[in-house]
């Protein structure tokens, strides 16, 4: 019973998050807080834990940036240049409370999820699967309501911007695009299992998740986010390349281009006012990400060991603008969140953090045996590095969450199916009594 209780309040924050403006306010941000309190104490009352050392290290990392952020709001530095005259290098030396919590939120909400996928370390993945797809198809269903409705606004408040574009809760189109490939990459994903049955009996049985999406891929080009759509067509062919490896080589690139070459064509006769939108990428005067990423480096050139501290972008932006970039604007993202953390926490910092997600994901991806969860943890990186790379979003918990948890469950799936094959010894020892009140999977 605590144990469900546990895994119920894990999973409702998918869901929750992105109904929750995308989980960023900070009521929003307490509620989610709230569920994984509940969560960790239910799971630790039901079993005896264990903390493995990749947990550790989250934690450390967790408490690295932490210290760091409160090390740059002191009044010990030295007086620092005009106009940012002050004893502390952080510009808003108060900031570093909300993004402490968020990043305590989660890491505790990562802890949790450890906890439980190590007592269903065969279910976990799938259950995370089916709750995004959850999440995805709520949101669809928001989005078209208010489509069909002409209601211009996100259910909370009116829009001022994106009008006409698929949203859902949320306020941007771009973080609504991105759920939906993570609804196509989980539907993908549940659609794969059981490679073992003739491809036929596989439609007939588990049709229904390439329905769904395919929905999520009309939604995806509902929102007229460009970036959302090259990054589902990129999305859905590194997930079919993985699931191809018993095929040549040419097979292989015959079938991506194919798939590439669909998706374009589909998009292009489905809508051809958003694929103008494409077209406007040659106006360098409508595009504005290359002056923001310039006036970026221009700020982290400035300050490049320690950085300006949370909260700061906005007003770095700002001073550090290029002469193409429109100031009246509230730049509180470069759009690329590996410029954002450098600005933020200095170059040295943003190095080891970067340095220690590379190793994880290399051990990860090393131990993953399984195809499909192969397929599964490459098409969430490619949607993570690609989505980081070109706007903020990706850091909404609404979205970062479920990617997290995917990770996770991908990691458990390595250490009980590890590369040769078999279980390891101790995976018994270390998993907690079955829950004889939860039903088995048949």
């Amino acid at each position: 019973m605590l144990y469900r209780l546990a895994q119920i309040c894990l999973m409702a924050q998918i869901v929750f998050a992105p109904v929750l403006l995308g989980g960023a306010r900070v009521w929003a941000m307490g509620i989610l807080s709230i569920l994984t309190g509940i969560g960790l104490v239910a799971i630790v009352a039901a079993q005896p834990i264990k903390i493995h050392r990749y947990l550790r290290l989250v934690w450390l990392l967790a408490a690295l940036v932490s210290v760091w952020m409160i090390v740059q709001s002191l009044p010990v530095w030295p007086l620092q240049s005009a106009p940012f005259n002050a004893h502390h290098i952080a510009l808003f030396p108060s900031a570093w409370q909300d993004t402490v919590a968020d990043i305590v939120w989660f890491a505790a909400t990562i802890t949790l999820a450890v906890l439980i996928a190590q007592t269903r370390p065969d279910r976990f993945l799938k259950q995370v699967c089916i709750t995004i797809i959850c999440a995805a198809a709520l949101q669809t269903g928001l989005a078209a309501l208010a489509e069909i409705k002409d209601w211009q606004t996100t259910f909370w408040f009116p829009k001022t911007a994106h009008l006409g574009d698929w949203t859902g809760s949320f306020a941007n189109r771009n973080a609504f695009a991105v759920l939906m490939v993570l609804g196509i990459v989980a539907s993908l994903s549940c659609f794969s299992q059981h490679t073992q049955l003739a491809l036929g009996k596989r439609l007939d049985q588990k049709g229904g998740w390439i329905a769904l999406a395919v929905m999520f891929g009309f939604a995806t080009q509902q929102s007229q986010s460009r970036s959302g759509v090259v990054i589902a067509i990129l999305c859905i062919m590194v997930f079919a390349s993985m699931q191809m490896r018993a095929r040549r080589v040419w097979q292989r690139v015959l079938i991506l281009l194919s798939i590439a070459a669909f998706g374009i064509v589909f998009v292009a006769r489905a809508a051809p006012e958003f694929t103008a939108r494409f077209a406007e990428l040659a106006r360098l005067d409508l595009i504005q990400r290359d002056d923001a990423w310039a006036s970026a480096i221009n700020a982290i050139m400035a300050r490049p060991i320690t950085g300006f501290g949370p909260g700061s972008i906005a007003r770095v932006m700002d001073h550090f603008a290029t002469p193409g970039l429109n100031t009246s604007a509230n730049w509180f993202s470069s759009h690329n969140v590996w410029l954002d953390a450098t600005m933020t926490l200095g170059l040295p910092m943003t190095l080891i953090l970067l340095s220690v997600a590379a190793f994880a994901g290399f051990k990860i991806w090393r131990g993953v045996n399984i195809p499909n969860q192969r397929a599964l943890f490459a098409a969430s990186i490619i949607l993570f590095v690609l989505s980081a790379s070109v706007g903020w979003v990706i850091t909404l918990p609404a979205l970062i969450l479920p990617l997290g948890l995917l990770w996770i469950g991908c990691l458990e799936a390595s250490i009980v199916h590890p590369r040769e094959g078999r279980a390891p010894a101790y995976f018994a020892a270390r998993s907690a009594p079955p829950d004889q009140t939860l039903p088995t999977e048949s």
